[in-house]
């Protein structure tokens, strides 16, 4: 591959048969292999690759090789689909700076991607030029080489929802940090229930309750109707009854005794 002069670069006319078109070689493994063009076919994008000049140039002429880096929507040429611009690195070749390398390290694509090496410093990013869109690759005969491949990426898994809590779920409607109410036996909608209030006082009656008493000791009556006794019964009454009268009469014999021995 053959670079032509760097766009843009001041020289004189008279020098300008002296800045034409040089080799240009490429190396993606650190110089073990020096090529000049093709499909870089290392399994891993190719990041860094190192450039150098096969001719000495003229003094004064520069030589500008970039390196771009794309992700893609295939891992071939014909499957890349839509491409986007990640990044991309410039260096300018001399005659005192006949090699150099290029890094994109830090834009490499992380699934399927493309990357070119080109001669020439114009940005194909869309903006300063076009993105490269199978068939059209944009870059014409600058294009030295380019690597493609890639994995696809991994579908990240769906987000696990949390279990429901046991008991911790608020019925539709309910106010959170409330319990609800408790269903009606009868399946009928509950009520409020009424305000607690005083029992009802209980309805007059007929016949007053009494109270306890305890039974005393029998009195023995056979009258019917009599109240209790105070302590003696009609039986001890009787006995007294019967004594006093003897006394009277045992008083009143020895009375007319005493008086018949007076007179007599």
């Amino acid at each position: 591959m053959s670079l032509p002069l760097c766009a843009g670069t001041p020289a004189r006319a008279e020098d300008a048969k002296d800045c034409g078109r040089v080799g240009v070689e490429y190396t993606a493994d650190r110089g073990q292999h020096w090529l000049t063009s093709g499909r870089i076919t290392q399994d891993t994008p190719v990041t860094r690759i190192d450039v150098r000049l096969k001719e000495e140039p003229a003094q004064g002429c520069r030589y500008a090789v970039s390196l771009a880096s794309y992700s893609t929507e295939g891992p071939t040429w014909e499957t890349s689909g839509t491409q986007t611009f990640l990044g991309s690195d410039t260096v300018v070749l001399t005659k005192d700076l006949a090699q150099s390398a290029l890094d994109v390290s830090a834009f490499a694509p992380e699934c399927f991607g493309q990357i070119d090496l080109y001669s020439g410093d114009r940005t194909y990013d869309g903006v300063d030029a076009p993105l490269p869109h199978y068939p059209v690759g944009q870059m014409d005969d600058s294009l030295i080489a380019y690597w493609n491949g890639g994995t696809e990426c991994a579908t990240p898994p769906p987000a696990d929802s949390p279990a429901p809590t046991p008991g911790a779920s608020t019925p539709p409607g309910a106010t959170p940090g409330t319990t609800p109410p408790a269903p009606s036996p009868s399946g009928t909608p509950d009520t409020p229930a009424p305000a607690t209030s005083a029992p009802p006082a209980p309805s007059p009656s007929s016949t007053t309750p009494r109270a306890a008493v305890v039974p005393g000791p029998s009195t023995h009556s056979t009258v019917p109707g009599t109240l209790a006794s105070t302590g003696s019964d009609s039986g001890t009454t009787t006995a007294l009854t019967l004594t006093a009268a003897a006394l009277v009469g045992l008083g009143g014999g020895a009375y007319l005794l005493a008086r018949r021995r007076r007179h007599g």
